[in-house]
């Protein structure tokens, strides 16, 4: 038999043990520089953002957006209304304060993760990665908060052994807030409330600890009757359908990212399996060609800005159950075969490090744009007056010397508008580039629009413009 040469050997596991850890490290500074340009971009007003804040600041409180969605919600406005229970009106302050509660859950929740289980982490890093980032420029949907704290809690039940109090604290905090979430605890709440019974029931755990694992799994089952209340009677039934279409267009008509992750997991499904591995004759040149990939994925925004479609990673909100579901029969797995996924744990640490890195990188080049449609966006509305058909706009464009102008979200166009005007002084406000079947407020009517004077809102030069102005209606 024929001696392979040593330079075709596969690399040895300190190697990728230490390039793991680099690439861990960097993918979660990166991470976190994309949560923090997120919040200090104000991209909290895109989508539905705009008019959830716009709601917020109008009661001065919390709002309810779906009973069976609350806590999701109020996490979102919570910083607000804590800034705003404190006396202060400043808007580019409660603004800075949504964007916290929108972008730092998931950190909390990772944070959270980390500290109960460090060598574990990669599962959650490719939660965050393949779930979180493949579907959450959206700022506010219930099912990001719902993604989130699912992760907790499977730590703390799977991975915390015997359970401690503050892994404790983390899974109960964690099982109250998904309580009200999303319709995704129908089938994330009876999964997770089925291990956490495994715990329950069997041997080693102390007394106090046998209490919370019961009352996390009553908890859970809770949630998914509540969920199940949501789905049988939803708030907006048109939703339900846009959620059936983005599992099927997510399959056969994948976005930049999701395409790349799909790729990349398949990839490390053949290292995973024994099929190929690195190899020390090749390993800069495929580390070369690895990093030439994640930079394509990562910084794609700034290449192809009239073809980014950040709209569309509403449509892959299925993720957000699709893959903390799998993960959590994976980690399941883990459990009852940990030889074999302690074997190829560096391979699993890097590649959900690279996957992470690479989501990260997209979502901060893609908030880059994000930013900079903002600048134009301030700029239509300080150089006009009135109401304001985009079309007949530079701002109607996909496109405009390398900056991407598809972030306006039809129907928020207008609340967008009052975020953004110019120190407060509303003088023109953008109409949605066709008639919504719903709207939060008429905007061709003044007298209809939020009252936010407090916040230093000031509609009357802008009230002053329509008056003047003689426009027809828009139609679909």
């Amino acid at each position: 038999m024929t001696k392979r040469p040593l330079d075709l050997e596969p690399v040895d596991s300190a190697t990728i043990a230490t390039l793991a850890g680099k690439v861990s490290t960097l993918a979660c500074w990166v991470f976190i520089a994309s949560i923090f340009s997120a919040i200090i971009s104000l991209r909290c007003l895109y989508g539905d953002g705009s008019f959830q804040l716009t709601e917020t600041l109008k009661a001065g409180n919390f709002v309810a957006v779906a009973m069976n969605r609350d806590c999701a919600s109020y996490i979102f406005q919570l910083p607000v209304v804590t800034a705003l229970k404190l006396g202060c009106n400043n808007l580019y302050l409660l603004q800075l304060a949504f964007g916290v509660g929108c972008f730092v859950p998931w950190l909390i929740a990772l944070m959270f993760c980390y500290q109960m289980a460090p060598r574990n982490f990669w599962l959650a890093m490719i939660g965050c990665g393949f779930g979180y980032l493949n579907a959450s420029f959206m700022p506010v949907g219930e099912y990001i908060i719902a993604h989130a704290f699912f992760w907790p809690i499977l730590f703390a039940v799977l991975f915390v052994r015997p359970l401690k109090p503050l892994a404790a604290g983390m899974m109960l905090i964690s099982a109250l807030i998904l309580v009200y979430s999303y319709e995704s605890l129908l089938f994330l709440g009876p999964a997770l409330a089925l291990v956490a019974a495994e715990r329950l029931l069997g041997k080693g755990e102390k007394g106090w600890a046998r209490i919370v694992f019961a009352v996390t799994t009553g908890l859970l089952l809770c949630a998914a009757w509540i969920a199940l209340g949501g789905v049988l009677h939803p708030d907006c039934p048109g939703n339900f359908g846009g959620f059936k279409r983005g599992l099927k267009w997510m399959f056969f008509n994948p976005t930049w990212t999701m395409g790349w992750s799909f790729i990349w997991l398949f990839m490390l499904g053949i290292l995973c399996v024994g099929r190929q591995s690195f190899t020390k004759r090749y390993f800069k040149l495929e580390l070369a060609l690895v990093g030439m990939a994640m930079a394509i994925w990562g910084l794609w925004p700034l290449f192809d800005p009239e073809n980014l479609s950040v709209e569309r990673q509403y449509e892959s909100r299925p993720m957000q159950l699709l893959v903390p579901f799998g993960l959590l029969i994976i980690a399941r797995i883990m459990i009852s075969f940990p030889r074999w996924f302690e074997a190829r744990r560096h391979y699993l640490v890097a590649f959900s490090a690279s996957l992470l890195l690479a989501q990260s990188a997209w979502h901060l080049t893609a908030t880059w744009q994000w930013n900079g449609f903002l600048g134009t966006w301030r700029g239509m509305l300080a150089s006009r007056s009135g109401l304001i058909t985009l079309s007949e706009t530079h701002v109607g464009s996909p496109s405009l010397q390398g900056q991407c102008l598809r972030f306006d979200w039809n129907w928020a166009n207008p609340t967008l508008s009052l975020m953004l005007a110019p120190e407060g002084k509303v003088r023109a406000v953008a109409l949605p580039r066709v008639k919504p079947i719903w709207q939060p407020f008429d905007p061709f009517n003044v007298a209809a629009y939020p009252r936010l004077e407090r916040y230093g809102i000031d509609y009357s030069e802008f009230t002053n413009a329509v008056q003047k102005q003689k426009l027809r209606p828009i139609r679909p």
